[in-house]
Formats: C-alpha cells, structure tokens, sequence
C-alpha cells in the first residue's frame, strides 16, 4: 500500500532523516508546490499540504479534518472514493509521544488549536471506521490494515 507522503514546511524531527510521510521543504519553496494543493492545512508554525497528483498515486493519506472537508470538496467530481478512517489517541499517549519526540512545545500549541475541530468531526456522520491507537503505532497499523482489505473487499 502507497502511503501520500505529503508535503511539510517543518523540520524534520529526530528519526525522520530516513523514513517519514512528509516530504520536507522550506517555506519559501512553499509557493512552487502549492498551486497545485488539493488539501493544506495551517499548522503553528507550519503547513502540510498534498496535490491531486500525489493523492492519485497513492492508497490512502493522513489528514486532519479541515483538510479532509477540503479534499472532500475538492474531489466531488473526480470519482475518488474517499473512506475516512478516524484514528483517535488518548491524550496521555499522544502527549508522551510527543515529549519522547522533543517537540512537545509544538504539539501542544497545535493540540490547543484544533481540538475543537477534532472534537466537532468526531460527532460528524462522516466517519466511516474509528481506531483506538492506545498501544504502538504497529498496532494501529495493523488495525489500519485490516480495515482497509475489508473495505476493499466490500468492493469486489
């Protein structure tokens, strides 16, 4: 499965020089790219942002939901089947996760900026299957995996 590396104005974090979903570039770089966004999304001190070339040539992406409602408007017309599949995290978790990172400053400021939005998507009706990452991330990955060939399979 192609995960959408999508693209990021953040530095990376420790561990990230080798494997990460994001494609890294600085912020001036950011208007090279941009035009062609299907979905961007203003983090604190960053953006994140993936192009419809990028998501057509992949399986499935990360998002969060004021991307998602942009994508989903985006992509009417395009006969993408988008499933949403929301992956949720305690905060003791996630605010461990972020500390053992070392970017817990940042985290924190993003956490208190869309946590109304987190909170309002997950009492929306546009969830189609929900994961509880409150062990490792390869649980929730495994979890991701099965959901999908399920999905896939109500397909065929």
């Amino acid at each position: 499965m192609v995960v959408l590396k999508s693209y990021t104005t953040r530095d990376k974090r420790k561990g990230e020089e080798l494997d990460s979903d994001h494609i890294f570039i600085l912020e001036k770089e950011k208007n090279l790219y941009i035009k062609d966004a299907i979905a961007c999304t203003e983090r604190s001190e960053y953006c994140n942002f993936m192009t419809r070339q990028q998501l057509l040539n992949s399986d499935f992406c990360i998002i969060n939901p004021s991307g998602y409602y942009e994508l989903k408007l985006k992509t009417v017309n395009d006969h993408i089947k988008l499933v949403p599949i929301y992956i949720t995290v305690p905060f003791r978790v996630i605010e461990q996760r972020a500390r053992k990172r070392g970017d817990y400053k940042q985290w924190k400021q993003n956490y208190i900026k869309e946590s109304q939005e987190f909170f309002d998507f997950e009492k929306s009706n546009l969830i189609d299957y929900r994961i509880l990452n409150d062990t490792s991330i390869e649980d929730a990955v495994n979890k991701l995996i099965k959901i999908i060939q399920k999905d896939k399979n109500k397909e065929n």
